[in-house]
């Protein structure tokens, strides 16, 4: 941490209790409307609403950034969290969830926003894959451990919700009795335009695996502590079950990455994607059987997903040149995004019909698509791309949910700053970004 920028341990305080609340909240919820017997098309729609609102504030927020600073903004959004957190508890009602979680999933994406802005822009390209990972390792395990809070109290009661605020507020802390400014740069790119048709035409597996990984990843964080109360379990075995399944995703970040390295990454994801179907076909059967079956088969298939989005970005970088990534990024976020809008919507409806464990058999199906588009895609003898000739994996991938300032710290592709010579063009050295310090 000695090393890192002075800012960033302060901000990285101020993520660890974002994200403790976050994760706690994200599965309170779950298990509240089991309790509340809210229909499971309800569940689904509840959490569909946080993304939207999600993407809508990405776009929205971003402009707010731009004119009243960082931590004006995250003031601002830290505020509301906690305040729909509270009413979550204050006034339980299915409708009125719908304008809570429609209202926290924009102030989860201006507080995403202003980190990673705020990450990427005090980082240089010699720190920036240290800086990565501490951020995706503190994210990992703050996220984990707000699961493993659902433990602390009733859930049927208001102290969680409470508990959930209080640690929304305690995130305006580091930032407010330090005297620091936003970050005095951006980590803009110098970026060439790609169309969503190019971006298609050359690498179609990774924006098709992003889509079902934005479908798979929020229907998984949205319904399972549900479908842990429908089948009977605890609160605690649900925490439990939630916090290890995504501890296990840490690991295979780095596993699977360095495997995908090695190996044309369309077969890695395809061999992913069957061992999905299959894992989710198991835990059906695991469930009837013993706790910890389930969970062991649950870990394998939470391996696969969690980092399904890193290396379908990793595989459309490949075919990318450096000054494409920031505009392909973008797009290939907005995919993941539109998925993580009907992904918890569309779980539901099949949990509705089938009972919970439509939950894991939606999950194998998306899985299963995914890996016949891959293999008809591998049929067809399109281009291969040699091991050699790949970019090196990073895991950039949106646990829950991330803004696209998490791709720029992606050092491949480390920004390049400029400054204005004497003539009045950019030249390397300073940034125009347009961002004012807060």
């Amino acid at each position: 941490m000695r090393s890192l920028p002075a800012t960033l341990p302060i901000l990285f305080l101020c993520e660890i209790s974002f994200l403790l609340g976050h994760g706690l909240i994200m599965t309170l919820l779950g298990v509240r409307m089991s309790l509340e017997a809210f229909p499971s098309q309800m569940a689904g729609l509840l959490m569909s609403c946080f993304s939207l609102g999600f993407v809508a504030g990405s776009y929205w927020l971003e402009k707010r950034i731009r004119s009243v600073g960082h931590i004006r903004v995250f003031a601002a959004c830290a505020a509301l969290l906690s305040a729909t957190a509270i009413l979550h508890g204050l006034w339980v009602n299915p409708w009125a969830w719908l304008v809570w979680r429609l209202f926290g999933g924009a102030a989860t994406a201006g507080l995403l926003m202003v980190m990673e802005s705020w990450v990427s822009g005090e980082s240089t390209n010699e720190n920036r894959g240290r800086v990565l990972g501490w951020y995706l390792v503190i994210s990992t395990l703050s996220l984990a451990g707000g699961q493993w809070m659902l433990n602390m109290a009733d859930p049927g009661t208001f102290v969680l919700f409470s508990i959930a605020g209080v640690l929304f507020a305690l995130s305006l802390v580091p930032l407010s009795i330090h005297r620091i400014q936003g970050p005095l740069r951006s980590s803009h790119d110098v970026s060439a335009k790609i169309s969503m048709r190019e971006l298609m035409k050359r690498a179609p597996v990774g924006l098709v695996g992003a889509f079902v990984a934005g479908l798979m990843v929020q229907a998984f964080f949205a319904m399972t502590p549900y479908y842990g109360q429908e089948i009977g379990l605890t609160t605690a075995q649900t925490a439990k079950f939630m916090s290890i399944t995504t501890l296990v995703a840490l690991i295979a970040q780095w596993t699977l990455g360095r495997v995908s390295d090695r190996f044309d990454r369309r077969k890695v994801i395809l061999c992913m994607a069957l061992v999905m179907t299959i894992s989710g076909v198991m835990i059906v059967f695991a469930a009837r059987s013993s706790y910890w079956l389930l969970v062991f088969v649950a870990s394998f298939h939470t391996a696969m997903l969690h980092t399904l989005y890193s290396l379908s970005l990793a595989h459309t970088h490949d075919w990318l040149e450096p000054e494409e990534t920031i505009q392909a990024n973008a797009k290939i976020l907005m995919c993941y995004g539109v998925g993580s809008v009907v992904g918890p919507f569309s779980a539901s409806l099949l949990m509705h019909s089938m009972g919970p464990d439509g939950l894991w058999l939606f999950l194998g199906a998306a899985a299963l698509g995914l890996a016949a588009f891959i293999a008809y895609r591998l049929w067809r003898r399109e281009p291969v791309m040699a091991p050699e000739e790949q970019e090196p994996y990073m895991p950039l991938v949106p646990m829950v949910e991330s803004t696209h300032y998490i791709n720029e710290l992606d050092p491949r592709h480390g920004p390049h700053q400029y400054e204005l010579n004497l003539e009045g063009d950019l030249a390397p050295g300073h940034d125009d970004s347009g961002y004012s310090p807060a």
